[in-house]
């Protein structure tokens, strides 16, 4: 399904907006923020109230999905987004990430990555045409190739090494998705799922030229940026960053995988990026931190007890409309599920908003770099 991103204001370089008709029929507009459901559940949240935060996309973890609840019971319920029931669009991610991950035992070789299964202890083994085969077989919109993560800080040698393994595994991730699209071999879900490439290279301005370019011969429907956003500086992140977004085609979405933070995603859009993700507002929402217009508060502070103020002004969310500050700083002291629930809720709404904003902006062409994330927020 080429053609399934348009964009329509911006170029190669610079602040982008664009839209989105993925392969489920579900469709979304750019910038993007997709929250996590690495298990297959935004925590907290219900499928519909994912919806109700505006998010319109969401990303999952093939391999993880793959060991629990399993292949065979995804597939036989008709894919991701019958098991979920989930009416918007669904990334995947491959697993690579494990790579860096405390607990999987990671390895890579020529093969693949050998990871240890969280659930069984078994081994498995990844290579990058079981990772395709396993996005098809869960009918995802878009599946994330199999790459190579070095953790931070990395030698240069082992940088080296990623990029090699990543290009490698790229070419042959494509060759054998191609294979399947072309018929060669069985498999091919109800829809026609996308294929991303993830870029590598670490904070190496050379390598990250050299993975990109690679990957760009050899025609992906979409790119993520990986292996940042890990522990190196935010100076280093943002070149790496336009060294990669520099090279990728104008008419493919770029997707910079791990990122959430409303500076970080501002100056991303910036340098030219147009999908996000991360676990950064669910995750501060379930350890009772919610983003305001005045900046991120924690719910358990003294001046929220008895409050019958809003979360924030303004805010359609659940929790700013049917619920006090006093009731949400009461859940969260006695640990009651109801809290992190609605705190969610409403930082997946604030972010949502914020990358409408971002978007306004990027067609109305007045977001340049004097402009600030607090400045969005509080229009």
């Amino acid at each position: 399904m080429e053609g399934h991103f348009q964009l329509e204001s911006g170029g190669k370089e610079g602040p982008r907006a664009g839209s989105l008709r993925l392969p489920s029929g579900a469709e979304a507009r750019t910038p993007l923020f997709m929250p996590v459901a690495t298990q297959l559940s935004v925590k907290t949240l219900s499928p519909d109230e994912i919806g109700y935060t505006g998010s319109k996309v969401v990303i999952t973890n093939g391999f993880l999905a793959s060991l629990e609840p399993g292949s065979a019971v995804i597939g036989s319920v008709g894919g991701m987004h019958s098991f979920m029931g989930f009416k918007g669009g669904i990334f995947s991610d491959s697993g690579g990430f494990q790579f860096i991950r405390k607990g999987f035992q990671a390895r890579a070789t020529g093969k693949g990555i050998t990871l240890r299964s969280p659930y069984s202890g078994e081994e498995v083994l990844l290579t990058p045409e079981s990772v395709v085969d396993l996005h098809i077989r869960h009918g995802v919109d878009v599946g994330m190739v199999l790459d190579h993560c070095p953790p931070f800080p990395a030698s240069l040698n082992d940088i080296i090494d990623s990029v090699g393994y990543t290009i490698s595994w790229a070419r042959r991730s494509k060759e054998h998705y191609d294979n399947i699209m072309d018929g060669s071999l069985s498999g091919v879900g109800e829809h026609r799922t996308l294929l991303y490439a993830i870029t590598q290279g670490g904070t190496s301005i050379d390598l990250r030229k050299e993975c990109t370019k690679a990957l760009v011969d050899m025609d992906f429907s979409g790119y993520g940026i990986g292996g940042l956003s890990i522990g190196e500086g935010k100076e280093d992140m943002f070149r790496a960053l336009s060294a990669s977004t520099g090279l990728l085609p104008e008419d493919r979405p770029r997707y910079f995988m791990g990122v959430g933070e409303p500076d970080d995603i501002l100056r991303s859009v910036l340098a030219g990026v147009d999908i996000f993700d991360s676990v950064f507002p669910t995750r501060n929402a379930r350890h009772r931190t919610v983003f305001t217009k005045g900046g991120r508060e924690n719910i358990r502070g003294p001046r929220w007890k008895g409050s019958s103020d809003p979360i924030m002004d303004g805010c359609p969310c659940p929790a700013c409309t049917g619920s006090s500050r006093g009731f949400i700083h009461h859940l969260f002291r006695t640990d009651e599920p109801l809290g992190p629930r609605l705190a969610t809720l409403h930082n997946l709404t604030f972010i949502q908003s914020f990358m409408e904003r971002l978007r306004e902006r990027a067609i109305d062409g007045s977001l340049d770099p004097t402009i600030r994330a607090v400045d969005l927020m509080i229009e």
